[in-house]
């Protein structure tokens, strides 16, 4: 009988570990076991991801600038291929940098990214960062992910001003520095896992769903805005509350419209501003035809990134721009209507286009009681009178402009109308045309393109420095009020 309580003992002792060790690995992987996973363990590893999606130069001279990123993870060179990119705004969206490092759900990560420029003689450093300095460290994006939720924070954070994974040169405030901008995304997978961008440990902590699956695009809360999203802006995927009507960035996209341009690289929390825009054919077949130039959409685009504004151009690459309408010699206010549900709303008034993009047509000439560089005919839209800017291009140089600057300035006064910028007697004042008017003078500090005495020369909106005769139209301008067109 001893006997056999002794070998009981002994073989109770080799199995006790192992009976406890199944007990503890079964309660803190509780989730896993239930969704039948074979994982039944912490990964040993994780693939950091740096995903670089766009680029965008800003001050740049060169028109075909040939650059390439180096990113480094936890002091490592992280680049997986040295690829260079030709273009002053090239969109690449691939992983350029992977690094495996060891799992702990309390971890974090150093990330530098740096963007450069491919010369003859030395390369050069491009400013992609917010830090105040002339060496490579002011010029280099400085990050922190954590690998438990897959955030960062550093020199870019979620509820950035400028945006979540997006930074630019111009955030110092200094301009001369080479500056660009870039979008970016940075996420952690495994083997078999992490193709939603969801951590391990949210998974199964948080969601509680099984971590090796695969949830890109599902809709847990049935708002219409998948947990992938949600997740990475810090909403509840899971939250009976419906959140996809709400607008943080008060920008007049709903979460919902943030969801659906996010491939275009919106943001709930930074304010963004879409723009759709047709062209006219050129009167003879040979001909130029009327468009925006691209000269002028980065001039634009720059002088509302100063205020971290993204102006988003669709002149054909976001599946609605760069139609091109037949030719008319004058455009006037019906045809403008019709050319507007023809070629913008496709005839369809509940078209989802409607109260997400503003909508411009560059045609040949435009009248109403003159002849008109532009004129804002509509709540969300705008005509642009191209042959009238090419005629008149010769007195931009004498004003010290140029067709380009001149071009951008007047889209950017007509958009001013559709934002809002109308009640204030500094604008579309014709007696500020005229040298020989008090108007002329008497609005002199009134520094927008919204004066007349301004527009063509200055592709700004006053910042309202001055007490006499001037507002700050920044803080004016309504991004919501896209929401009144119909």
């Amino acid at each position: 009988m001893e006997k056999k309580m002794l070998a009981s003992l002994i073989l109770l002792s080799f199995l006790l570990p192992s009976l406890l060790s199944y007990g503890m690995a079964g309660e803190s992987h509780k989730a896993t076991n239930l969704f039948g996973s074979s994982l039944t363990h912490d990964p040993p590893n994780v693939t950091i991801v740096v995903d670089i999606i766009r680029a965008r130069t800003m001050t740049l001279d060169d028109s075909e600038p040939r650059i390439y990123f180096k990113v480094y993870i936890d002091g490592e060179d992280a680049v997986q291929q040295s690829d260079i990119y030709k273009g002053k705004d090239v969109w690449i969206n691939k992983p350029i940098a992977k690094k495996e490092v060891p799992y702990d759900a309390e971890g974090k990560v150093n990330i530098q990214i740096q963007m450069w420029e491919k010369k003859p003689l030395m390369d050069r450093i491009l400013d992609i960062s917010k830090e105040k300095s002339l060496f490579h460290a002011g010029k280099t994006i400085n990050l922190t992910y954590y690998l438990k939720r897959g955030n960062w924070t550093g020199d870019d954070f979620l509820g950035d001003e400028n945006g979540y994974g997006h930074c630019s040169g111009f955030e110092d405030g200094n301009e001369n520095e080479n500056d660009c901008e870039i979008w970016f995304d940075i996420y952690e997978q495994g083997e078999g896992w992490g193709g939603d961008h969801l951590t391990y440990w949210e998974k199964v902590n948080v969601y509680h769903l099984d971590p090796l699956k695969n949830y890109s695009g599902a809709d847990f809360n049935g708002d219409g805005i998948p947990i992938e999203w949600e997740d990475k802006y810090g909403f509840d995927p899971f939250s009976d509350k419906n959140l996809s009507e709400e607008d943080p960035d008060d920008d007049g996209l709903s979460n919902f419209e943030e969801y659906e341009t996010s491939q275009w690289l919106s943001d709930p929390f930074s304010r963004d501003i879409f723009l759709e825009v047709d062209g006219m054919e050129g009167k003879y077949s040979w001909s130029k035809p009327y468009i925006f130039p691209k000269e002028a959409q980065y001039i634009l685009c720059n002088a509302f990134a100063r205020h971290n504004i993204t102006l988003h151009v669709d002149d054909g690459g976001m599946g609605g721009g760069g139609e091109l309408i037949p030719y008319r010699e004058i455009m006037t206010g019906h045809g403008l209507g019709d050319t507007r549900t023809k070629y913008f709303l496709h005839w369809d008034h509940h078209n989802w286009r409607l109260g997400v993009f503003h909508y411009a047509i560059i045609c040949s000439q435009i009248q109403f009681s003159r002849p008109a560089g532009g004129c804002a005919f509509d709540v969300d839209s705008f005509s642009i009178g191209g042959q009238y800017v090419r005629n008149w291009a010769w007195s931009f140089y004498l004003q010290g402009s140029n067709y380009y600057r001149a071009f951008a300035s007047v889209v950017m006064h007509e958009l001013g109308h559709t934002l809002g910028l109308n009640n204030f007697r500094g604008i579309d004042n014709e007696n500020t045309r005229f040298p020989w008017k008090k108007e002329y003078w008497e609005w002199g500090n009134y520094r927008s393109c919204m004066n007349y005495r301004y527009v063509y020369k200055v592709v700004d909106y006053s910042d309202g420095d001055d007490a006499d005769h001037d507002q700050n139209d920044w803080e004016v301008i309504n991004l919501a009020r896209i929401n009144w067109a119909t």
